[in-house]
């Protein structure tokens, strides 16, 4: 896929990987972003290696839009990724399935990274400015996020900060981050060029990934 659009990003993040699980991340976003992808699906072939156990090296907190799918995003394969979907990929702790999921996550297949995967154009974060203008249930999950931020980019940014920072909130969170077995991480996939933004906790500031390995 060609980067008709690379003049317009003039801020790169060099290479920084906390750890193997995030190479292997953006090393695979990499491959989806130049059309490669090695990724080829579950299949019979790949059954019987993943089927009496899982390791996988990270989890991808991700909204449920149809266009955003985090295992061709990052180009992995069958078991390298769990992935938890739902709107405004948000981090409910009133939310059973959510906690059962970061907690088996953490503690029991000690994932390396948990990663907040925000998405440009996202409906979600559009309709927490109408909350009362939707249906209940709707209204109800969405009622949890705050729509943060002078412009509808920037909002969909600080939703997935929100999220973040209610994820180190989270006893065992906590917990295995300061043992210093788990790395959290902010990311905003831009449907309409391919393109992948990580927050930079270190400058506080959004980068777009290089794309070049």
């Amino acid at each position: 896929m060609p980067d008709k659009n690379r003049n317009c990003y003039n801020n790169y993040m060099e290479p920084n990987y906390p750890n193997e699980g995030m190479r292997q991340l953006l090393d695979g976003y990499r491959h989806f972003f130049k059309g490669n992808s090695p990724r080829k699906g579950f299949c019979a072939l790949h059954a019987e290696q993943i089927a009496h156990t899982q390791n996988p090296h990270s989890m991808v907190i991700s909204c449920f839009d149809s266009r955003v799918c985090p295992e061709a995003i990052f180009a992995t394969n069958d078991g390298h990724i769990c992935v938890h979907r739902n709107m405004l990929n948000q981090v409910d702790t009133r939310d059973v399935s959510m906690m059962a999921s970061l907690q088996f996550a953490v503690e029991s297949l000690r994932v390396q990274n948990i990663v907040v995967l925000g998405h440009s154009n996202c409906n979600a974060v559009a309709k927490l400015k109408m909350l009362d203008k939707l249906p209940a249930a709707i209204s109800a999950w969405l009622g949890g996020g705050k729509y943060r931020g002078d412009s509808y980019e920037q909002a969909i940014k600080n939703n997935v900060l929100d999220q973040l920072a209610r994820l180190r909130e989270i006893a065992f969170v906590q917990q295995a981050l300061a043992q210093g077995k788990l790395n959290l991480e902010g990311m905003v996939f831009h449907i309409d060029t391919g393109r992948l933004e990580r927050f930079d906790a270190r400058q506080n500031g959004w980068n777009f990934v290089e794309t070049e390995e």
